[in-house]
């Protein structure tokens, strides 16, 4: 019997307790509810997620484990197993299934709001609302004032095009530092950059003003490139939801992802540069690279202590860190603060 499915892309979490036989959508929620100790650290999953060796099939605790994107959790005769679930491939129209998701996110009323970027995706979003005669949706930006990482005059010519008045949500570097503590609160892997908290800080805003869900681009990058690593997309979910607001992700919904699984990887995303010039995206998008969004280094030197550092790399057989590069920093600063969190000390 199937108890629970993950998405093939893995936007939501799944995770179980295989001796206790329990399963729910988070480390947090599971321990909670089926009242479980945090239980030992799993070193080589926690060392995995420092080197880039991801395991898709544990978490940071040894009792805990992940069901993969693209996995079932089922019970056995043995206890809890999990099992491939065939992807879904199912050409179709690419516009009527994206328009089709659009609507049903729309369809209950709810107070939504459409979190634009600088790039492709979400200027398609955009302009296929447009097109479509839905042009009632507030349009949020996040500008961060930091060299190479600020998409605001990007993202505000792609509302222009659109006669489009965006609100603007103004964060630096010191935000992104402040929130950090409060994003791994809800996130339950260290990370390696700090772009994810973009997302927290932009939902914030969004639910200060009552919006309750936001409709994104994530998703296409990694359906086209069939990326099932989630090193991504579930904690940009998790962090919306932190702050009250849901994202959805039409690029993600599932008739969606069977279209364009029903053709070979696209990487480059042709299918969507050519669709997005027919919603008369700018040849600065449609045409232009895709450009890689990581946060530039930030000053979190107050969350890297140097003695809980070391004990901890002794407990997890890990080599001392150097902390010579950003990535390290902010894996090591997470992971020390998702700990805390959980109650671990080294």
């Amino acid at each position: 019997m199937i108890l629970r499915e993950r998405d093939p892309f893995g936007i939501r979490q799944v995770v179980y307790h295989p001796r206790s036989a329990t399963f729910g959508g988070g480390i947090r929620e599971l321990l909670r509810q089926a009242q479980l100790p945090t239980g030992p650290l799993d070193s080589q999953a926690i060392g995995g997620y420092l080197t880039g060796a991801r395991y898709a099939d544990r978490t940071i605790l040894a009792d805990v484990r992940a069901v993969p994107p693209g996995y079932a959790l089922v019970e056995a005769s043995e206890g809890l197993a999990v099992i491939e679930r065939p992807l879904r491939r199912t050409a179709g129209d690419l516009e009527t299934l994206l328009l089709d998701a659009l609507r049903d996110v729309l369809a209950d009323g709810r107070t939504t709001a459409v979190a634009l970027s600088g790039g492709l995706d979400s200027a398609l979003i955009l302009g296929l609302l447009h097109t479509h005669g839905i042009r009632h949706l507030p349009v949020y930006v996040l500008a961060t004032g930091l060299p190479g990482y600020d998409e605001r005059a990007a993202a505000c010519e792609t509302a222009r095009r659109r006669g489009v008045e965006v609100i603007v949500v103004e964060a630096g570097a010191q935000a992104f530092v402040d929130a950090l503590p409060e994003a791994m609160r809800h996130l339950e892997e260290p990370l390696y950059n700090l772009h994810p908290v973009a997302k927290l800080l932009l939902a914030r805003a969004m639910a200060r003003d009552g919006i309750v869900r936001a409709i994104t681009g994530d998703g296409v990058d990694q359906v086209l490139r069939r990326d099932r690593s989630a090193d991504y997309l579930p904690l940009c979910r998790t962090l919306f939801e932190a702050a009250g607001v849901q994202l959805s992700a039409p690029f993600l919904a599932t008739p969606v992802v069977a279209h364009l699984c029903s053709s070979p990887a696209d990487p480059d995303k042709r299918c969507i540069r050519r669709l997005a010039r027919h919603h008369g995206v700018s040849r600065a998008l449609t045409e232009g690279p895709k450009r890689a969004r990581l946060a530039p280094p930030m000053d979190l030197g107050h969350l890297l202590p140097a003695a809980p550092i070391l004990a901890l790399a002794a407990v997890l057989g890990l080599p001392v860190p150097t902390l010579a590069t950003d990535a390290e920093r902010v894996q090591w600063a997470t992971l020390l603060l998702l700990l805390r969190d959980l109650g671990v000390t080294a």
